[in-house]
């Protein structure tokens, strides 16, 4: 039986008028959707083994990385090469689940720490799991500094697909062009704006006074996620968002008109990602019982 209930959440409770046997049913509660897209609070492989081969058109991927701890990791790994098989588990599903014109974002970072991204962009040409299309370096305005180092401000993203026949809108800056060279093709360029590259300085993290910060300590500014959804889909498309945490692409795949759907494997994120859904876009989200 499907059970529908209100979803006025307040930290981890649901308030609600709620019946004993009812809230005795949310127990199992797992499961979230609007009508058009849904919410699951899951294991990752789990959740994406439910899912339809040739079904998706992008996935946004921001993993835990490699030796970050924090309660929003999904578990501590013994080594580099421990975390890098997980990663292929999931990333399998991934391949499975894409469409042939579909693509994957693939969230990291190098710098001081180990190179563990590294290590996972060459597991993934080794096995053939998807073609790389291309490096992105993000710079941040923040980032973790040392006497004795340089500070390091970057994360990066790998842009990757299944095939060479795939979606891309090209993706513009808000900084006008001044250019009036002829471009490659020998022809004037009909841009007003500059193209942006693969190093991106334009869009900064959300910041502490952002009223995009939240209790999530790794939320992702509404700008990158817009670019990536508006570059990489199309409208009605089927977005997955693997590891959900503050909800921030699915906040940008609502704005955008997209149908998306995702998962994170802690209840209070899940929670999290609802509020913020609510808050920025005025899309409710309704648990549905779970056996």
């Amino acid at each position: 039986k499907t059970c529908y209930y209100s979803n006025v959440f307040k930290g981890d409770i649901m308030v609600a008028p709620l019946s004993i046997n009812k809230l005795n049913e949310l127990k199992r509660v797992n499961v979230y959707t609007d009508g058009r897209s849904n919410l699951e609070c899951n294991d990752v492989l789990k959740y994406l083994k439910k899912l339809e081969s040739n079904s998706t058109d992008l996935i946004i991927a921001d993993p835990p990385y490699f030796e970050v701890y924090g309660d929003f990791d999904f578990g501590k790994f013994k080594n580099e090469k421990e975390y890098v098989q997980w990663c292929e588990k999931w990333l399998q599903e991934c391949k499975r689940i894409l469409k042939d014109t579909g693509t994957i974002i693939l969230w990291g970072s190098l710098g001081k720490r180990l190179i563990t991204f590294a290590r996972l962009a060459i597991m993934i040409e080794d096995e053939n799991l998807f073609i790389r299309q291309n490096w992105i370096t993000q710079r941040n305005c923040r980032g973790i500094g040392s006497t004795k180092n340089y500070m390091s401000t970057r994360e990066d993203i790998l842009f990757l697909t299944k095939s060479n026949n795939y979606t891309f809108n090209i993706p513009y800056m808000e900084e006008k062009s001044n250019r009036k060279d002829f471009g490659a093709n020998g022809k004037p360029r009909k841009n007003t704006h500059k193209r942006v590259s693969n190093v991106w300085f334009d869009i900064t993290e959300a910041s502490q006074s952002s009223i995009e910060r939240c209790e999530h300590p790794t939320v992702k500014a509404q700008k990158l996620c817009d670019r990536l959804i508006q570059t990489h889909s199309n409208e009605n498309d089927i977005i997955v968002i693997p590891f959900v945490g503050s909800g921030s692409e699915f906040i940008s795949a609502i704005k955008n008109n997209r149908i998306v759907q995702g998962c994170d494997n802690q209840k209070k994120y899940i929670n999290l990602s609802i509020e913020r859904i609510y808050k920025f876009t005025g899309v409710k989200f309704h648990a549905i019982c779970s056996n």
